[in-house]
């Protein structure tokens, strides 16, 4: 079982990254998974986040966007310019 962890920071803040790590969070088994997203002002205060808004944690290690996506859906796709 991994944990994972999404923190975000206010509603009104949210841009498209956010939207993209709520997507993955969604897509991720909660029945053999503990899953929780932490939205700030409501379950946490920015100043008491060690990282940057939004980021994710598995198993109460940050990871990168591409990190995660690997992890929870296992698959990752190389976009290149």
């Amino acid at each position: 079982m991994k944990s994972y962890k999404l923190y975000l920071p206010k509603e009104k803040l949210w841009d498209a990254i956010c939207l993209r790590y709520q997507h993955i969070f969604k897509s991720l088994d909660i029945v053999e998974n503990e899953v929780r997203v932490y939205i700030e002002g409501t379950d946490f205060y920015e100043s008491d986040a060690p990282h940057p808004l939004p980021y994710a944690t598995i198993n109460g290690k940050k990871k990168s966007m591409d990190n995660l996506f690997t992890e929870a859906i296992g698959e990752k796709e190389l976009y290149e310019s």
